[in-house]
């Protein structure tokens, strides 16, 4: 019955062409309407144009402050190592604000060459698809107010990036002579540090002129189009006046037709589907796959996103090949494939989920010129197994993946109702709302324990790594573990890491100038933080809204979470390196290219991973690793942490290294901070923090 009257429905709308073609004095009513849109999507465009290119100079402004700053870094470190790498390393920075210089450069000439000035804008960083705006905003506004005074900041930016170049040049000749002048270096030394200082007000005066500018432009292009459109949009309602009449009949076939169309669809819908669920009622989807790639992270973060798209195609096409004629295919979200399986029997599925398994496995995806083999976990789940809504399907076939890639990734997992291992990952589904309850209620405390210094500073002073603990609905500590692993996997880990922030900036600036300038202090950052432009602003906040000195602030993420996020990580540590804060690497040691990665990450600090420490007075082979990290990380300038130590002997083993920290339960169990922080001050007796930064460091934070 219902098929007949669809087909019924069907046959009517087959007449609306005709009835449309009847209707010729439609197209009298619209045009003036199509005629006054098009202008408007023409204006949209043009205004689309012009601040993509207004964000290109905001890009670029970014990008020149940035390498400018790299540059002076690599400049300093060259004046101490006289290694050539730095030298060229400066090179490699400088190269980006001197192509924005020599593009200005050739679009200032009569006749610029508009392929040169491409060249340079990419030697600069430009996108390329911006270039082309980024000429056109310059060539029609250069001389306008606002852009005319950007540009002459530029300008003088160019003058000192000038005086920097010939100072960097200086240096280098001074170290190939091989003379040994203090007092000559000195001098060029102060050159380029005055240089910079110099340069730093005028950055600022930059972006905020090109910020006004930028508003300026968005400010003029709002009012050209609701002048425009003030003015057509009368013009257009006095046309078809005349015709308001036949519209409103016209209007009433139409919604009748709608109305029509809308009814059928819900009656196919409901032909198809429950009700309750919303799940499709045909009693052939028995089993649901959820598929997540393995690899699909390295391929975006190493050839970008791009390629990333291109890889979920080519796997997107690869399953539709494998999965039978009438099983549903669908990309969920991000990496994540479903499929549902029609009429499919518990062994059916099985072979099915293998050889979808397998294929992953097997395909190579090739971009750029690398091959990167890509797995998938996957989660079968039959419906059947007492699910009756779709979020019951989805979160089961969500935690059977999950398993799959706890067991190991490139794997199949099949969900249990009682199996203990997915009851556990499902348990960490309720952990989301009882950490957003304790966020609300403000049920997390801050602990701190110290960082004891073993090595030959003297006097001592105090150096505390900042703990979250989180409170249960009857005040009971609960361990960071039991709701971390939770808080990380729902991606409510910056929540967390924003109110440890706050809440400790706000402690250690009650503690007044001893608590702001007496010590260092450690706190945790999780990966999925330091990717955020949103954190990045919010601890910025932090140092405005609070008054303390950055030196005191010591930002630590684990090797592992930094080698995942490596350019973010990079970019995190030189946004913050710049106020001042220091950086430590937590677990050091436990990755695969500890010292590869190392020598591009500006951190002040090595944790030693416990797993080495623990046992390094009796184990030969962690004596080697303790010891190898802690003169890599003294040849590169930093302070090394053994942490774990866990008694005489490991704290004997660790002084003889020359490790310069060490922390742990044996010498300091973790406590309330304010109060562990009183009995430090109290025990050192330190108002003030005596251990000299690495003059890399300092030279840094300019």
């Amino acid at each position: 019955m219902v098929r007949a009257d669809i087909k019924a429905l069907v046959t009517s709308f087959a007449k609306v062409p005709q009835w449309l073609a009847m209707s010729k004095r439609m197209l009298l009513i619209v045009s003036p309407f199509l005629a006054i849109v098009a202008v408007l999507v023409w204006l949209a465009i043009v205004s689309i144009d012009i601040l993509t290119a207004g964000r290109a100079y905001v890009e670029g402004e970014s990008l020149w402050s940035k390498n400018q700053k790299e540059a002076v870094f690599h400049l300093l470190r060259f004046a101490e190592t006289k290694s050539e790498s730095d030298f060229l390393s400066y090179r490699k920075a400088i190269r980006v604000p001197l192509g924005f210089q020599r593009a200005r450069f050739e679009l200032e000439k009569p006749v610029p060459d508009y392929a040169a000035v491409r060249a340079d804008f990419l030697e600069g960083g430009t996108h390329p698809d911006d270039i082309p705006g980024v000429i056109s905003l310059y060539e029609r506004f250069h001389r306008v107010s606002y852009m005319k005074s950007v540009l002459d900041i530029w300008k003088t930016g160019d003058d000192f990036l000038a005086r920097l170049d010939a100072a960097a040049e200086d240096l280098h000749a001074f170290h190939l002579s091989g003379r040994v002048d203090p007092s000559g270096l000195g001098l060029i030394l102060n050159r380029i540090i005055q240089i910079n200082e110099e340069l730093r007000p005028w950055q600022n005066r930059f972006s905020n002129t090109l910020g006004e500018a930028t508003r300026w432009i968005r400010s003029t292009l709002f009012l050209v189009i609701v002048s425009v459109a003030g003015t057509l949009v009368p013009i257009g309602i006095f046309l078809t006046q005349s015709m308001v009449s036949r519209v409103d009949r016209a209007e009433r076939e139409l919604k009748e037709l709608k109305l029509g169309q809308e009814y059928a669809m819900k009656l196919a819908y409901h032909a198809s589907h429950d009700q309750l669920t919303n799940l499709v009622n045909r009693p052939e989807f028995d089993v649901v796959m959820y598929l997540d790639l393995d690899e699909f992270k390295i391929v975006n973060d190493t050839c970008g996103h791009a390629a990333g798209d291109q890889l979920l195609r080519q796997v997107g096409a690869l399953l539709k090949q494998q999965v039978r004629e009438g099983d549903s295919l669908a990309r969920l979200g991000g990496d994540e494939f479903g499929v549902l399986l029609e009429n499919c029997p518990m062994h059916e599925a099985i072979r099915i989920a293998d050889e979808l398994q397998k294929c992953i496995a097997d395909f190579r995806f090739v971009s750029e010129g690398r091959s990167f083999t890509i797995g998938a976990s996957i989660g079968v789940v039959h419906i059947a197994d007492g699910m009756l809504t779709l979020t019951d399907v989805l979160g089961a076939a969500d935690a059977a993946c999950y398993m799959a890639k706890e067991k190991g990734r490139n794997r199949v997992q099949f969900y249990r109702p009682h199996d203990s291992e997915v009851f556990l990952r499902r348990g960490e589904m309720e952990w989301v709302s009882r950490l957003q309850r304790a966020l609300q209620e403000g049920r997390f405390v801050l602990h701190a324990q110290e960082i004891h210094s073993i090595g030959d500073q003297s006097p001592l002073h105090n150096h505390y790594e900042l703990l979250v603990r989180m409170l249960d609905e009857h005040d009971k500590i609960i361990p960071p573990m039991a709701f971390i692993p939770a808080a990380e996997r729902y991606n409510m880990m910056p929540m967390i890491d924003q109110w440890v922030i706050q809440d400790a900036f706000a402690k250690i600036n009650s503690l007044g100038s001893k608590g702001g300038t007496g010590g260092t202090y450690a706190i945790n950052i999780s990966g999925t933080s330091i990717g955020d432009e949103r954190f990045l602003e919010f601890v910025r906040e932090q140092f405005r809204r609070y008054v303390m000195r950055p030196g005191t602030i010591c930002f630590e993420l684990t090797e592992t979470a930094a080698i995942a996020n490596f350019d973010k990580a990079a970019r995190f540590f030189g946004e913050l390196k710049s106020l001042g804060c220091l950086f430590s690497l937590d677990d050091f040691g436990a990755g695969m290219s500890s010292f590869g990665y190392l020598k591009h990450l500006p951190v002040d600090f090595l944790k030693i991973d416990g797993s080495f420490v623990k046992d390094v007075a009796h184990d030969a082979v962690d004596l080697a690793m303790v010891r190898a990290i802690n003169d890599v990380g003294h040849v590169m300038g930093k302070k090394t942490i053994g942490e774990a130590v866990d008694g005489e002997l490991g704290l004997a083993a660790l002084r003889e290294i020359g490790v310069d920290f060490a922390q742990g339960h044996w010498l300091s169990a973790p406590g309330p901070f304010l109060a562990q922080v009183a009995a430090g001050m109290a025990r050192t007796g330190t108002s003030a923090p005596h251990w000299a930064l690495p003059a890399t460091v300092l030279n840094s934070t300019t």
